[in-house]
């Protein structure tokens, strides 16, 4: 008996009409079984397609036996559709760890791709810088994250990192002191009802840094350019 194939499948980042056909398709006529990071947001979608495939979670803190289980499945003949909360798939969440063992037993991984919050923000920040670095999660350990930043600012490059509404104030804080001079753009419940997308300078940002609205999830981008940057002030190093 031949595998099946493992579908990594972007789903939206928030309008449910940002799903691919090319998605909709494998869902409906190739994939046996759905895997995903969080069966109760990947129902809401298959629900709204009148999808009716069973759907089992795989995420971050999931056992070595699950991961088994879903190669199981594959090695069996079923294909599997495998689907993270918003976004592609394998880029800062836990997808990445099936297929990495899917490849390592032979089984034919495809992407479908689609939605990406990276992408989606680079496309309406205005930022010219043709590299781009992206360093998902940043650490939630103020002095560790503040490092991590350091690190990047040698690169001329277009920064990028996702933060949640809890740490988000915090963050922008620390990009204005190690990117003082740096463009910054904000994206915020990027393509649901209260999408917003504010853009100016690391100073700028700081000053509107009270007023906004830390809920729903953030992509920040940073457009550095080294000869620009130089630190403000030093640092208190607390970890």
């Amino acid at each position: 008996m031949s595998n099946g194939t493992l579908y990594i499948i972007a789903s939206p980042i928030g309008n449910l009409e940002d799903i691919t056909l090319r998605a909709l398709r494998v869902l409906r006529e190739s994939a046996g079984r759905v895997y995903c990071e969080d069966t109760r947001q990947t129902r809401k979608l298959l629900d709204h397609y009148g999808i009716s495939l069973h759907a089992r979670s795989l995420h971050a803190h999931s056992s070595d036996a699950r991961i088994q289980e879903a190669l199981d499945e594959l090695q069996g003949g079923t294909s599997i559709a495998y689907l993270t909360d918003s976004g592609t798939p394998g880029i800062s969440d836990p997808g990445a760890r099936l297929v990495e063992h899917a490849r390592a037993a032979g089984i034919p991984v495809v992407p479908v791709p689609g939605p990406s919050a990276l992408a989606a923000l680079l496309s309406v920040a205005g930022f010219a810088g043709k590299t781009v670095v992206f360093t998902g999660f940043l650490s939630k350990r103020e002095g560790r994250m503040r490092r991590e930043l350091e690190r990047y600012r040698e690169f001329e490059a277009v920064i990028v990192m996702y933060e949640s509404p809890y740490r988000i104030k915090r963050l922008l804080s620390l990009v204005h002191s190690v990117f003082p001079s740096s463009m910054v753009a904000i994206g915020r419940e990027m393509t649901k009802l209260h999408e917003e997308i504010i853009t100016g300078t690391s100073r700028e940002v700081m000053t509107g840094l009270e007023s906004l609205t830390a809920r729903g999830e953030f992509t920040v981008a940073v457009w550095n350019r080294p000869s620009d940057e130089i630190p403000e002030e030093p640092w208190d190093d607390r970890d």
